[in-house]
């Protein structure tokens, strides 16, 4: 029987244990948890079992339940002797209600913080699993588990980022290194990985981030130029010059 494991990391507590699932040929593979289709588990030999033998089509079974029959009955009930009406209530006068009271004006509520670091698209990462999804139907699981991969490496970046505003540095770096595991080209990891450098004091190791994520073919210079995480580095020659370096280059 082959293994899958949930891709969606941070919405599925099975994906979120690493469990594994057990499948045999024809049998759903989606989630029991999430609903998300299950990626395959490389074998120790690098491929998943059977994935590459035949495609796997879920099959589902539809129940129609007929509910038929119904009926009536009545019941015969004696009229009641009639009784004379009630009196009619007395006219009370009420006196007339007080004027409210005027309300203070309240103080605008001020924006919320932004979030530190850039996130990738939602549309970017419901591509990826669609193209695992597409896949692993046509029996390419070589190819299912790479696009799984890189979907589940999104799920890490935004599940870092949240921990980031929290302030749990620790555990985001935790999360972005898993993410660069999953997917070393992302541009997007290298970077929040240089908003966390900053955080924790690093400058030196935060440019070295920064200069990978640009090598990697990062395009967000309109959101890096917004984000408040880089104010203090702004001024810093390094950067100025590696940011100029590569804003104009041509796109990869």
């Amino acid at each position: 029987m082959a293994k899958y494991k949930c891709p969606t990391l941070g919405d599925c507590d099975h994906a979120n244990r690493g469990e594994i699932f057990e499948r045999a040929p024809g049998e759903d593979l989606k989630c029991p948890g999430c609903n998300t289709l299950l990626n395959p588990v490389a074998a120790p030999d690098g491929g998943s079992r059977g994935a590459s033998r035949t495609p796997l089509i879920a099959a589902g079974a539809a129940v129609l339940v007929a509910l038929t029959g119904g009926g009536y009955y009545f019941t015969a009930m004696g009229k009641p002797a009639q009784e004379p009406p009630p009196p009619p209530a007395p006219v009370v006068e009420q006196a007339p209600a007080p004027a409210p009271a005027p309300v203070a004006p309240t103080a605008p509520a001020e924006p919320p913080a932004a979030a530190p670091g850039i996130a990738p698209s939602e549309a970017e990462t419901k591509a990826l699993r669609q193209e695992s999804q597409d896949k692993l139907t046509a029996g390419d699981a070589a190819s299912a588990e790479q696009a799984g991969s890189r979907a589940a490496a999104n799920e890490m970046l935004k599940l870092a980022i949240a921990k980031m505003t929290q302030g749990k540095l620790d555990e985001a770096e935790k999360d972005l290194l898993e993410a660069r595991a999953r997917d070393p080209k992302q541009a997007l990891v290298a970077y929040n990985l240089a908003v966390l450098r900053l955080k924790q004091g690093r400058r030196d190791d935060a440019l070295k981030e920064f200069e990978a994520s640009f090598m990697a073919g990062f395009s967000h210079f309109d959101k890096m130029d917004q984000d408040p995480d880089l104010d203090g580095l702004r001024k810093d020659a390094r950067f100025t010059e590696l940011v100029a370096q590569y804003r104009n280059a041509p796109a990869r």
